[in-house]
């Protein structure tokens, strides 16, 4: 199987980037379109991304792992590489010091072969450019928890 790995430093708490990539409303300002399933494990998982006159894509998972603060790990049940599940995303969070984290984005079990060279290649690209929404998002909302859904 194979795998893609990007490395990201924030200049936010730890706790504010673990926000930012497991509170799904927050999910929706820098991620997709529709984000549905809090994290928990062996919960569900969709999100959706509107494409225009491509229509909309969804794609579903479930939640394998959570350590708050630390990994969270969510495979894929139909991803168009391994629709028989086995495509995994991980990604490890690390506190580098009051106001600077680290998240290391790992999206791997991918089918060995040159047939995911194209899925390895757009993997990667697509979430080193959603690390910079994301950081971008962070910047630009200092108060994230106004996104909160309150209960």
């Amino acid at each position: 199987m194979r795998e893609t790995k990007s490395v990201f430093t924030f200049e936010e708490p730890i706790e504010r980037l673990w926000s930012g990539v497991t509170v799904y409303e927050v999910l929706v300002h820098w991620l997709a379109d529709e984000v549905r399933g809090r994290p928990k494990v062996g919960g569900d998982f969709s999100w959706t991304w509107k494409l225009g006159l491509e229509g909309d894509f969804t794609t579903h998972g479930i939640y394998k792992k959570i350590e708050p603060l630390k990994e969270l790990v969510m495979e894929w049940k139909d991803h168009p590489a391994d629709p028989v599940g086995g495509v995994y995303l991980q990604l490890l969070f690390e506190s580098k010091g009051p106001n600077s984290s680290q998240l290391t984005v790992i999206n791997g079990g991918f089918p060995d072969g040159e047939g995911s060279d194209v899925w390895i290649e757009g993997a990667k690209e697509a979430w080193d450019g959603q690390a910079l929404q994301l950081k971008d998002f962070l910047k630009q909302n200092p108060d994230i928890t106004k996104f909160f859904k309150k209960s």
